[in-house]
């Protein structure tokens, strides 16, 4: 596959060269003829005003940015495919508002919404105009919790030359209810993909290139990455992506298993639908209360395959060859599952006191494979943690459990499938000092945990202090969001990668998991580089491929 390396000179010297073009005629017309006062003067265009297919924008200046935030790039009915909004008259004046996000419980992860109005995005631009890559944001949070909005703060790639666009879509049942009656289903997937093509028609009026766009997301966000790395319906949609813990159950579930073990719970708890006829759901479903879907909904989803979006699962996508095949950028956190252990601790805090109820809860853990001996699983990893006293034992090997069975053992499989097929590149984030979200009790050792990478790369400088970041942790930032802008950037090339041609000299060099087998170790104030190996023993991929299983 041939990757072009674009760098907008051209589109940009056309820009420049109408600019001044205007600005001499301008010039000209303001300067000349002969005579008093009477003449009329044309006011300076406004350079915070955006002409998009859908109307006009206007935005506002922060932090050294064009700042467009709650514009709505789709409508929806409940249970339907968005569509583009119709389009405006008048320009719209934007603020600092976000537009709502979409319906939800309260959570650590998000504010409870109940507003189905939701699919908006937000657009930060460099102040200076030019031709910058691309960077679409997609948030995480179960494909349950979440927004575009004010948890991201954009300014630390815009100030490297990227446009970074974050956007809302359809969580829980409302965007991802499995259910034949309801026909393609995975709404939410089609909205991020909606939001892509806005991006396409939209995003060069705000400086962006949109021959250059990469895709990143975390966890729900990274997972629906790489579902649109295996989505036909994505095609050209994007030309990189970056991958931020999201490689959990990459094998998804078929639309039938989907409905049985998501869809048709739902419902049952709908008690106006639970016995309606399948030629009447729909109807029944949009009759309900968003209140009442949320209270009925799951406490975790995933993608179907078998759609029209997902005809396939990631994993078969991958492993046949038929994807997206974009320059990849993947890797995943030391100590993923701590973040799960304390939520679930929250919610039984005697979950994890003794032997017996360690076993248990690891069994409740690995329920979603019945084919696993969960208890000699249990004791299997306890044994690496002798030395550690009770209960710390026990909360140590079930979080290691998590962070190797769900996250970083799928990571490692999903490097192998990739990197012999497209441009690919690896990282593990092991900062265990990293500052912990926001809300969050450290009741536990939490080391480099789910999400803690994320406020290295879209976060400030000042942020990240006031939660506790040193000058080290600073130095860790700026690796990564040059990292991250300079894949945006150079990605295509797979001799370039994240390194960069303006960044190379000053960071650490990134070496290609497709060429060097290496993948890079993100650990402040410096990363290094490490082997792939290292990785695949530290969280025991070895066991992985062949546990322990029941029948």
């Amino acid at each position: 596959m041939h990757y072009q390396n674009r760098t907008g000179a051209a589109r940009f010297l056309a820009t420049s060269l109408a600019t001044t073009v205007l600005a001499v005629s301008l010039g000209g017309c303001l300067s000349s003829g002969g005579g008093g006062g009477g003449g009329s003067t044309t006011p300076a265009p406004n350079p915070l005003q955006v002409s998009t297919q859908q109307g006009d924008y206007i935005g506002i200046e922060e932090a050294g940015m064009r700042v467009y935030r709650g514009i709505r790039y789709g409508v929806a009915e409940r249970f339907a495919s968005p569509e583009f909004p119709p389009a405006h008259e008048e320009a719209v004046q934007l603020s600092e508002a976000f537009g709502s996000a979409c319906p939800q419980n309260a959570s650590p992860f998000g504010e409870a919404s109940v507003d189905e109005d939701c699919l908006f995005l937000n657009v930060y631009s460099p102040e200076e105009p030019g031709d910058y890559p691309v960077m679409v944001w997609i948030h995480g949070g179960a494909f349950i919790y979440g927004s575009g909005g004010a948890s991201y703060d954009p300014r630390h790639l815009v100030e490297r030359g990227v446009v970074v666009v974050t956007l809302n879509y359809r969580l829980g049942a409302l965007g991802f209810l499995p259910h034949a009656a309801l026909g393609n289903t995975n709404f939410g997937l089609q909205d991020q993909q909606l939001a892509l093509r806005w991006v396409q028609e939209n995003i060069a009026a705000f400086d962006g290139d949109p021959d250059n766009v990469t895709i990143f997301g975390e966890s729900a966000g990274g997972h629906s990455v790489m579902s649109q790395i295996a989505s036909p319906a994505a095609e050209g949609l994007f030309h990189k992506a970056i991958v931020q813990s999201g490689s959990y159950n990459g094998s998804q579930a078929p639309l039938a298993v989907a409905q049985m073990l998501f869809g048709n719970p739902t419902i049952e708890n709908l008690d106006d639908c639970a016995d309606t006829p399948d030629e009447e759901l729909l109807n029944c479903l949009r009759a309900q209360s968003v209140e009442a879907i949320l209270a009925a909904q799951p406490g975790n989803i995933i993608p179907a395959t078998g759609t029209d979006t997902l005809p396939e699962s990631i994993t078969a996508a991958l492993q046949s060859g038929e994807f997206n095949q974009v320059p990849v950028l993947m890797g995943s956190n030391q100590d993923e599952g701590s973040l799960f252990t304390l939520l679930a601790l929250g919610d039984n805090p005697a979950g994890l006191s003794s032997l017996e109820s360690y076993r248990a809860s690891v069994a409740s853990l690995l329920l979603e494979d019945p084919t696993l001996d969960g208890e000699q699983i249990a004791d299997d990893y306890l044994e690496n943690y002798m030395g550690v006293p009770e209960p710390l034992r026990y909360i140590t090997a079930y979080s290691a459990i998590g962070t190797d069975w769900r996250f970083n053992c799928p990571n490692n499989s999903q490097w192998n499938l990739l990197k012999d097929k497209v441009p690919t590149w690896g990282y593990w984030f092991r900062e265990t000092t990293a500052p912990l979200l926001d809300g969050l009790p450290a009741l536990i050792p939490m080391g480099a945990t789910h999400t803690s990478e994320i406020q290295f790369v879209l976060n400030s400088q000042e942020s990240l202090r006031e939660r506790g970041g040193t000058d080290e942790h600073i130095s860790l930032a700026n690796h990564m969001a040059g990292y991250w802008a300079n894949f945006a950037r150079y990605g295509q090339d797979p001799a370039i990668g994240p390194n960069g041609t303006d960044g190379a000299a000053e960071a650490v060099e990134w070496p290609s998991l497709s060429e060097a087998g290496e993948i890079l170790t993100l650990v402040a104030p410096d990363p290094s580089a490490a082997d792939q190996a290292d990785f695949s023993t530290y969280h025991s991929c070895e066991y992985w491929q062949s546990p322990p299983r029941r029948f």
